[in-house]
């Protein structure tokens, strides 16, 4: 599930503020986005088959890869 965050993307993350500052690597942050959308979807999916207490650990791990996504976006 976590192979959609490759070193580049974290280091990307790390660097977020000067990333979405410089015009030719909002591309690099759009690619960022799209991961962490990906992680929070397999997860999500995971998230559903599992008891009741996972299940809502799952979900709060969901809401903050998606709100970390829409971070990047809204970042841009």
């Amino acid at each position: 599930m976590y192979e959609a965050m490759t070193d580049k993307l974290i280091d990307v993350l790390a660097d977020l503020p000067q990333a979405v500052a410089q015009p030719h690597r909002q591309g690099e942050v759009r690619e960022l986005a799209d991961a962490l959308d990906t992680v929070a979807n397999t997860v999500a999916s995971r998230s559903t088959d599992t008891g009741s207490t996972e299940a809502q650990a799952g979900r709060v791990v969901v809401d903050g890869f998606r709100a970390a996504a829409q971070l990047c976006r809204s970042a841009m």
